[in-house]
């Protein structure tokens, strides 16, 4: 009786154990909502209005992140990593974008590469890009030479035309060359840089069929040999093949780091008598012979030293008018890097990162941030608040949050104050704390 009591007793434990567990699982997954989509299209924007990078916030999916059955397909160290690369194939271009219940925005991407393509959160507007990605410049204007016309392709094999320069867009294309001939040359009408690498493009047509044209890297074009002669009082100020050399900055791996330098070699730089020529030693015609070796240490990019393990791709005693002259370079150890704060140049007060879209301060690529490190504690040049980041780059101005003013919803923004930020770090060293001023513009 006893036994049969017992076991009565653990049957209906064991029965009400199921009973309770199995409906504390059916709570569990009841209170597991997820998020439905509103909306799904296809972008029809400019294309190359819509290149972004990745900083690292959010993940790639294959579906919108809060959907049930997304999976990751990449994961925020992955796109941090792409987001602060030194490589163009790393930008993304998005093409789609979903709307779900809850308000979130999410932009189907795909990496110029091809590598990764997936979801992404973008914020709450379809008006801007957000969350895990912002908008980019995959290339900066620059400056055109003096002389534009009259160059030749020097190898139209290695360095041929591209509609858009190779990685600058999503499935950038060759330029159809089959009007070019050998010898043609070619008229420069724009120029400009890869972001990332750096590198110097030249947007050129050919001047005896002008369906050829395109873009082509600065080092693929041979310039005209001068037909002026220049004087010791005239400084020369366009590179040649008669009067300058190129010198490359390499990487270990052989791969160009920074920009090319172009040095011109000015008349006053010659011994007596000599020539500057196409193919004149340097060591024959130059006062100082080591003039190659200091003009290259003094123009290494930023953030990189002159490798003491890696020779030269040849001495510079062997180097001759015309030619090129690469030097291998070492990432430099940054041991002193500044931290940004940011301040209202009317109030003297903080800007709290709060008050900014997204909640968050500018985000800075690995290059970018390298302006404010440096492997000493030197003092911090008050030109460094000149630099392009701060005029057109991503510190050249903040934007806020909407708020509402006169019955209007108005976004507020700020704009840098190169004078009292100066100002304010007059004595600061790399490793200080770097205070940045902005002036808010009046809301109108």
């Amino acid at each position: 009786m006893k036994s049969n009591l017992k076991k009565s007793l653990y049957v209906g434990l064991a029965a009400l154990s199921m009973v309770t567990a199995t409906g504390f699982a059916a709570t569990n997954a009841s209170a597991k909502t997820y998020a439905t989509v509103n909306s799904n299209s296809t972008l029809t924007t400019d294309p190359t209005t819509r290149n972004v990078a990745t900083n690292g916030t959010n993940a790639l999916y294959t579906k919108a992140g809060t959907l049930r059955g997304a999976r990751v397909i990449a994961g925020k160290g992955t796109l941090s990593s792409y987001g602060s690369s030194n490589s163009s194939q790393q930008y993304f271009r998005a093409y789609r974008v979903a709307t779900t219940n809850r308000g979130s925005v999410y932009y189907k991407v795909v990496s110029f590469n091809g590598n990764l393509r997936g979801w992404i959160y973008g914020g709450k507007s379809t008006n801007t890009f957000g969350g895990g990605i912002s908008s980019t410049n995959t290339m900066t204007q620059a400056g055109l030479p003096t002389i534009t016309k009259g160059y030749t392709l020097t190898n139209a094999a290695k360095n041929s035309l591209w509609v858009n320069p190779k990685w600058s867009q999503y499935k950038a294309q060759a330029a159809d060359m089959s009007g070019y001939k050998t010898g043609d040359t070619f008229t420069i009408t724009g120029a400009a840089t890869k972001t990332r690498e750096g590198w110097l493009y030249y947007q050129v047509t050919d001047d005896n069929n002008s369906a050829v044209t395109g873009w082509v890297f600065a080092g693929g074009l041979t310039a005209p040999t001068s037909t002026t002669p220049t004087t010791p009082t005239t400084p020369t100020t366009t590179p040649t093949k008669d009067n300058s050399v190129q010198i490359n900055y390499l990487n270990a791996s052989g791969q160009q780091v920074g920009q090319t330098y172009n040095w011109i070699i000015q008349n006053s730089d010659l011994r007596s008598g000599a020539k500057l020529t196409n193919g004149a030693k340097l060591t024959d015609i130059l006062t100082n012979a080591t003039q190659l070796e200091d003009v290259a240490n003094k123009n290494v990019p930023t953030g990189y030293t002159v490798s003491k393990t890696q020779d030269p791709s040849h001495p510079y005693t062997n180097v001759t008018v015309g030619s090129t002259y690469s030097v291998y370079v070492d990432q430099a150890v940054q041991k002193y890097a500044s931290q940004l704060t940011y301040y209202d140049s009317n109030t003297g007060n903080p800007i709290p990162n709060s008050a900014l879209v997204e909640n968050s301060y500018p985000q800075l690529t690995t290059t970018e941030q390298g302006l404010f490190s440096s492997s000493t504690q030197a003092t911090i040049a008050p030109t460094l608040f000149d630099n392009g980041i701060f005029t057109t780059g991503r510190l050249a101005a903040l934007t806020g949050n909407q708020v509402s003013a006169n019955g209007q919803l108005v976004t507020p923004s700020w704009k840098f104050d190169a004078n009292k930020t100066k100002q304010a770090n007059a004595n600061a060293k790399y490793g200080d704390t770097i205070k940045l001023y902005y002036a808010e513009n009046p809301i109108k």
